[in-house]
C-alpha cells in the first residue's frame, strides 16, 4: 500500500499581516511575515556644516497614522553638497565623503518595543531662492525590535520642506510620506512526520486485520 503524505501551511492575516510559510522539511519551516506601511511624518532636519561642503544631519520625524507602534523617527546621517547644482547626497557613513572618526549614522522608527533599525541613502534638491528643498530615497532594514527582531526590507520616501536659514545651523521642517514593507522571518515547527506515518501504519493495519477477520468469517 502506498501512502501519500501531503503538508499543508495555513496563512495567517492578523489585522495587517500576511503570513507566508514554506515548508523545508527536517520538522523546521520558515514564515515570513510583512507589514506593509504608508504613512506621513512631521520632519523637522538640522543641518549643522563639517566642512566647506559636508554636514551633520540630525534628523526627526512624528506620525499621528503609523502602524505597528512606529509613530516616530530618528535619525543621524551626513550630507555632502555638489557645488554644480547644489544637490545634498546623503550617508550614514562619514567616509564616504573622505572624513574620518566621525561616529556612524543611524535611523530608527519606533519609540516602544517595537523598532525598525536601518541605514538611508537620499537625495535633496535645494532651491535658496524660495528657501524649500525636495527630497526622496531608501532606507534598507537592517533589524530591530519586538515584532521586528531581524527584519529586513526596503523602505522609500518623499519629502517636502521649508528651510530656515541659521548662522551655524540649517533647519528643515515639512512632510515626508514613507511607504513598503518590512519583513520579518521566523522558523516555526511542522507536524513530526514519524509519528504521522506510525498512526497511518496502524489504522492500515487495523482495516485489513478487520477484513481478514470479516473474510474468515463468511468461509
Amino acid at each position: 500500500m502506498q501512502v501519500i503524505l501531503r503538508s499543508y501551511t495555513a496563512r495567517l492575516v492578523p489585522v495587517t499581516l500576511m503570513l507566508l510559510g514554506f515548508g523545508l522539511g527536517g520538522g523546521r519551516a520558515i514564515a515570513q511575515t510583512s507589514y506593509p506601511i504608508s504613512s506621513y511624518y512631521d520632519t523637522t532636519v538640522k543641518v549643522t556644516p563639517i566642512t566647506s561642503d559636508v554636514s551633520q544631519v540630525v534628523e526627526s520625524g512624528i506620525s499621528t497614522d503609523a502602524p505597528y507602534g512606529l509613530n516616530q523617527y530618528d535619525g543621524l546621517t551626513y550630507s555632502k553638497t555638489n557645488p554644480t547644482t547644489g544637490e545634498l547626497t546623503f550617508n550614514i557613513d562619514a567616509t564616504a565623503f573622505g572624513l574620518q572618526d566621525l561616529p556612524l549614522g543611524y535611523i530608527t522608527f519606533g519609540s516602544g518595543t517595537n523598532k525598525v533599525f536601518g541605514t538611508s541613502d537620499a537625495t535633496t534638491a535645494i532651491d535658496l531662492v524660495n528657501l524649500t528643498a525636495s527630497g526622496s530615497g531608501t532606507v534598507d532594514i537592517t533589524g530591530g525590535e519586538g515584532i521586528f527582531k531581524n527584519a529586513t526590507g526596503t523602505l522609500l520616501f518623499t519629502e517636502e520642506d521649508i528651510i530656515t536659514l541659521g548662522e551655524k545651523t540649517t533647519t528643515l521642517k515639512g512632510r515626508a510620506l514613507v511607504y513598503g514593507s518590512i519583513n520579518t522571518l521566523k522558523t516555526v515547527p511542522e507536524p513530526k512526520t514519524t509519528t504521522t506515518l506510525i498512526g497511518i501504519g496502524m489504522i492500515g493495519a487495523g482495516f485489513l486485520l478487520r477484513r481478514h477477520r470479516l473474510k474468515s468469517a463468511s468461509c
